[in-house]
């Protein structure tokens, strides 16, 4: 009698923590989403606005000549050494330029009305990488003004912008793959945070030669081997991760996830080292497949547990 007695004490107190548990998350889960849903508008808008202006300002400025291609660049990556495959095209680099800044209002509305009911902390840290694809569109603004070889202020900053986007578009598909469970719900905002005071630290301080130009438009950063080698540990960290938690789960669709990311990367970073005409159309079908194979794949997973 009395162990029913303490059986029936039991159930009702683990009904009443799990209940408890439960209602908090709940209620965090749709404020979670109602947020995210505005944040994601909220970006759509502004990054369709910072396009918009820029590509005004380079129409402008190309309607009266004025645009200057950067002088004697460096290549700092070449997809074929063969000068036939890749030779260097300054239209090409703006090409890339601008595809970046049009993919950052593209996906945000994509992400807006594909994911407006689905509960996911993965394509809330995805907001990052869409940043970073905004901050590669201020890399249009350098021939717009002429800037190389100058040490104004406006080089630096851009300069800085650039070199923020680049270590945040890892950064953040990696908080994604590392900080998306249901017990880092609760801790969503807390990761937002270190995630951007990584980036802005990283971006301040990280050292770079306003004197020397690079064919993508860009200026040259200092230890760029060891920043491309961090970059890309980063990223196969991030598919690593993905790879281990499908075959511990045994979900298929987290091994597309993985080969989403794998492309999209691949895509990314060609994409940010453009300066011709072969590599910016292999960039673009690697970017676009890879968004839609890593963005399908998260959509799935999230639907698939609730």
């Amino acid at each position: 009698m009395q162990s029913r007695t303490f059986s029936a004490g039991r159930k009702k107190s683990l009904d009443s923590f799990s209940l408890d548990k439960i209602k908090p998350l709940r209620y965090l889960l749709v404020m979670t989403i109602k947020n995210r849903n505005r944040f994601f508008l909220f970006l759509f808008i502004f990054s369709s606005a910072v396009f918009l202006c820029e590509i005004l300002v380079f129409c402008l400025a190309a309607a009266a000549e004025a645009v200057v291609a950067p002088e004697n660049p460096v290549r700092t990556f070449v997809l074929f050494k063969s000068g036939f495959l890749c030779p260097y095209s300054f239209h090409a680099s703006a090409a890339a330029i601008i595809l970046f800044g049009l993919s950052a209002p593209v996906l945000s509305m994509a992400v807006f009305k594909g994911f407006e009911k689905t509960p996911s902390l993965e394509i809330l840290f995805f907001s990052g990488f869409i940043l970073s694809c905004l901050a590669e569109s201020s890399r249009l603004l350098l021939p717009v003004f002429g800037l190389w070889k100058t040490n104004s202020l406006l080089l630096i900053v851009l300069g800085r912008i650039v070199i923020g986007g680049r270590i945040l578009a890892p950064l953040s598909l990696f908080f994604a793959a590392a900080f998306s469970s249901a017990d880092d719900l609760q801790n969503a905002e807390r990761n937002l945070i270190i995630l951007l005071t990584a980036t802005c630290t990283f971006a301040i301080l990280y050292p770079m030669n306003t004197s020397v130009t690079t064919s993508s438009c860009t200026v040259l950063w200092g230890f760029r081997h060891l920043l491309t080698a961090v970059r890309t540990l980063i990223f196969l960290t991030t598919i690593l991760s993905a790879v281990i938690e499908a075959h511990s789960k045994g979900i298929r669709e987290i091994y597309a996830k993985a080969a989403g990311l794998l492309v999209l990367a691949a895509g990314y970073g060609l994409l940010c080292g453009t300066d011709c005409w072969l590599e910016f159309c292999i960039a673009l079908v690697l970017s676009a497949a890879g968004c839609l194979i890593y963005l399908k794949s998260i959509h799935y997973i999230a639907n698939m547990w609730t």
